[in-house]
């Protein structure tokens, strides 16, 4: 089993300053109007600079008829890793995340194209991820599948699994749950003492969490799976930094999956935002690096 040993890495002064541009983007943000149309379009632009390497093949595919974005190195004898992009549940796209476990020889990326709100609220991106799942153990196997989101991507596979859970189905071999979003009542400390230290826009995530969420309580555990149990899941990989607005949706995340027993690693980068692995310093490197460690271990090369 992987063991990290060592501590995780700072920011840096460049980080640290990139970090404090955005944030103070963000706190020019807070309260005004949010034009998610404009928002979504500014997201689908990082697409041209999260393009995958010379060698990987992406194709768009329908699992269970639901839409996603397939990528591989033509290692798919090594299993799937299923992955949930973030954009709070109302933007972002199948072709951007952070965890590239495909690249050097990696199994297939299997990203979930799922519907958004406020057109699709819940549980319209739970169904979908759901489909998906189901399809892919019974054609891959529960044991060569790796479960990753970012954010709320990362809320949405902790959602997932314990939907699988009540259905009694096999659990994949891995989860790496990357700054999740956990408590979309933003009931945690970090939703205000980091409120203007981080990317995030908290009056932004609140909308996007009334979106998602339609009629339902926020604390619904099928909204906030922090909520909820993670009774029998496997291990799961958190890693989130402490700037980060939903901070305290990891640690409590994290204190719950310990106390029911579950083989949980929380790492927090120190100085690091919201979105931090994205950007290519030492912390986030780390970061990718441990992911793909448990990928590795779980779905290893020489497994045929």
């Amino acid at each position: 089993m992987v063991d990290f040993t060592t501590r995780t890495a700072r920011s840096g002064a460049v980080g640290t300053l990139l970090t404090n541009v955005l944030a103070g983007g963000a706190r020019k943000r807070e309260g005004q109007s949010f034009d998610l149309q404009a928002a979504r379009r500014q997201s689908l632009k990082q697409n041209k600079y999260f393009g995958a390497p010379r060698g990987v093949k992406v194709t768009d595919e329908i699992i269970a008829g639901v839409p996603v974005v397939r990528f591989s190195s033509g290692n798919s004898h090594r299993g799937t890793v299923l992955t949930l992009h973030g954009g709070a549940y109302v933007l972002g796209s199948a072709r951007l995340f952070s965890i590239q476990a495909w690249k050097n020889g990696g199994p297939d990326v299997v990203s979930v194209d799922y519907r958004l709100a406020p057109e699709h609220p819940y549980p319209a991106a739970q169904n979908d991820a759901l489909a998906v799942y189901r399809e892919l153990i019974d054609t891959v196997g529960a044991d060569r599948i790796v479960v990753t989101g970012d954010s709320a991507g990362g809320g949405l596979a902790l959602t997932l699994l314990q939907a699988v859970a009540a259905e009694q189905l096999p659990m994949p071999a891995a989860l790496i749950a990357v700054f999740p979003w956990g408590d979309l009542s933003l009931s945690g400390e970090s939703s205000t003492t980091n409120n203007g230290r981080d990317i995030l826009v908290r009056s932004e995530v609140e909308i996007s969490a009334r979106w998602y969420a339609g009629d339902r309580d926020l604390q619904d555990p099928a909204i906030s799976p922090l909520f909820g149990s993670f009774r029998g899941f496997p291990r799961t990989y958190i890693p989130i930094g402490s700037r980060d607005l939903i901070l305290d949706d990891a640690r409590r995340i994290a204190a719950k999956m310990e106390a029911e027993g579950v083989d949980v690693q929380l790492d927090i980068f120190d100085g690091a935002p919201h979105g931090f692995n994205a950007v290519p310093f030492k912390g986030s490197r780390q970061c990718n690096a441990r992911a793909r460690a448990i990928i590795d271990e779980k779905l290893p090369p020489q497994r045929r």
